[in-house]
């Protein structure tokens, strides 16, 4: 774990600083600022960049893999490809021709982002000034309805990836919140899941401040609140109007990193139509009940990769902290 301190003052980056005639170098890194910002299960930050000449290689941090929430990866792929969509909407904004390819590299190089000079990859856009605007909401939404420009907007922003958008309400929704208060139940069973959670919780990560984080901690580490929780989370996916889930035909890593840039782009658009997000991943770190989702939901052979409410909440929470740049860049 590096040394660095989590800070919030990464999300004041400002596109008017952008060094324009300093080296590549300098430029990409200014870029990375923005790659940070992404979200990550538990807020974990899994991420390893290293600039070599026009290229940003992108690598996993294994000291913040999630063992026991996250044993197979998946997560840990999609938080990784949640800041590589990140980086590819700063270089666009900059003036770059981002071209995402996946070395077979294991997790020591995940993805590399080069800034070629031939045409950008087509894809749907996102908008730039949501980087620093996006946030996760862990509140009730108030149940008002997606209008269905707003439902468009959001499946339009997967058209050409790998990864396909299933917007879930009705008694499919209904079957979802079951399945989440079941999750819930069997995580904090696992004392093994309750002290990974509880780690992440009383280093700071997830906002908290130092006191509540440490009692956060040992009430996790320590009890099983399961029925607590199962009630809160279930109760969080009724409050939604929607569910999202975003499934893919395989389920290489290559897949988890495309659903990280979808979800990213779908976060992206739901946030410039004031549409709150939330990650839920409990069903998904259950294999048995990751294929009863599949199963209920019907999704026809597909993998679901990531489940996440959307909705509108009260009022933005605030941004949880980051490490900064400088300490998950290598070759410094």
């Amino acid at each position: 774990m590096s040394a660095a301190e989590l800070t919030r003052s990464v999300w004041d980056v400002n596109a008017d600083d952008y060094p324009a005639d300093a080296p590549f170098g300098e430029r990409l890194r200014f870029l990375l600022r923005y790659a940070i910002l992404a979200p990550s299960s538990h807020n974990s930050q899994p991420w390893r960049f290293r600039i070599e000449g026009r290229a940003v290689h992108v690598a996993a941090d294994e000291s913040r893999w999630l063992r026991a929430a996250d044993p197979d990866r998946r997560e840990l792929f999609v938080s990784l490809g949640c800041a590589v969509e990140n980086l590819v909407v700063a270089a666009e904004h900059f003036g770059f021709d981002p071209a995402v390819s996946y070395p077979d590299g294991g997790t020591e190089r995940i993805a590399t982002v080069t800034m070629d000079d031939g045409a950008s990859e087509r894809r749907p856009a996102a908008p730039f000034d949501e980087l620093t605007a996006r946030y996760t909401s862990h509140e009730r939404f108030d149940g008002t309805p997606l209008d269905s420009a707003t439902r468009n907007r959001l499946v339009a922003a997967v058209e050409g990836a790998p990864v396909a958008l299933h917007l879930v309400n009705g008694d499919a929704k209904r079957a979802v919140g079951e399945l989440q208060a079941e999750a819930d139940r069997l995580q904090m069973k696992d004392r093994a899941y309750r002290e990974e959670l509880g780690h992440w919780i009383g280093l700071g990560a997830l906002g908290h401040s130092w006191l509540l984080a440490r009692v956060g901690q040992a009430v996790v580490a320590h009890l099983d609140i399961g029925d607590r929780e199962a009630a809160k989370n279930s109760a969080l996916v009724e409050s939604a109007p929607v569910v999202g889930v975003l499934t893919t035909a395989s389920d290489d890593p290559a897949a988890r990193v495309e659903t990280g840039r979808a979800f990213e782009r779908v976060a992206l658009r739901a946030s410039a139509a004031g549409v709150a997000v939330h990650p839920m991943s409990q069903i998904l770190e259950r294999p048995a009940l990751r294929r009863r989702l599949a199963s209920e939901l019907d999704f026809d052979g597909a993998t679901p990769q990531h489940l996440f409410r959307l909705g509108y909440a009260d009022e933005a929470a605030e941004h949880t902290p980051r490490w900064p740049v400088e300490s998950v860049l290598d070759g410094e």
